[in-house]
């Protein structure tokens, strides 16, 4: 889901050794993707991209996950761990909507790319201000963004669906693309607060922590990519 994550590294202290720095953060974000790539193609080669798979990986990725919330000083072990599990998860996933859609795997993953540069370029640019306001705000979309999911999963055991979430249509393709835009927001915000971490000279152990959390943030977005992309094919 949404990246609550990074925005607790500006709330650490400085560092008198080794500070975080933007090339540090780059080279293990392009890392954790790799690994990422690496481990969701080696799932789907090997046959492993079933649903039981999406389930058991989901699970182990959000325990792994909080636990690097709760314990940014762990992220550097932790955060290879966590692509695995994503990896696997995202083949899984991947691989059910390729079998239904011929093309929308590869053209899901150009689409994140192409908005996660976009919007780099444009935050690079200062085109996007990025202060308390705007956090705020897009921290109150995320937040109930992230409430209607959960009380999708809680109905889902009463065999009781959210249409929109799920079917195509005007409604559902329109909430999809609310989604895309606050986790693309979201993005943002993951620029500012890598930003904020090395202009506060945060310890350089912190760019894995700063690189987990544009991670959350490009997964979340994938898939919901993923999912808009279906509802349009079926239309």
């Amino acid at each position: 889901m949404a990246n609550p994550v990074i925005s607790k590294v500006r709330a650490l202290h400085t560092y008198s050794g080794e500070t975080a720095t933007y090339a540090g953060v780059a080279t293990k974000s392009l890392a954790l993707v790799g690994i990422v790539t690496a481990s969701a193609l080696i799932t789907w080669a090997m046959g492993y991209a079933t649903p039981v798979t999406a389930t058991v990986t989901s699970i182990m990725g959000f325990i792994a996950a909080l636990t690097i919330t709760f314990r940014p000083a762990w992220a550097g072990f932790l955060s290879p761990l966590y692509a695995i599990l994503e990896g696997m998860f995202l083949a899984a996933v991947s691989a059910m909507f390729a079998n239904m859609y011929h093309g929308i795997v590869v053209n899901a993953v150009m689409i994140t790319f192409g908005i996660a540069i976009s919007s780099a370029i444009i935050y690079a640019k200062g085109y996007v201000k990025v202060n308390e306001g705007f956090m705020r705000a897009v921290y109150m979309a995320t937040l109930g963004i992230a409430i209607t999911y959960l009380i999708e999963f809680v109905l889902s055991f009463f065999g009781i669906r959210i249409p929109q979430i799920h079917q195509g249509g005007a409604v559902g393709i329109i909430f999809s693309l609310v989604v895309i835009g606050v986790a693309t927001l979201n993005l943002f915000i993951d620029y500012e607060n890598i930003s904020q971490s090395v202009r506060q000279g945060l310890p350089a152990e912190y760019e894995w922590f700063c690189a987990f959390g544009l991670l959350v943030t490009l997964i979340w977005l994938y898939i919901e990519v993923l999912n808009l992309l279906r509802k349009l094919k079926e239309e």
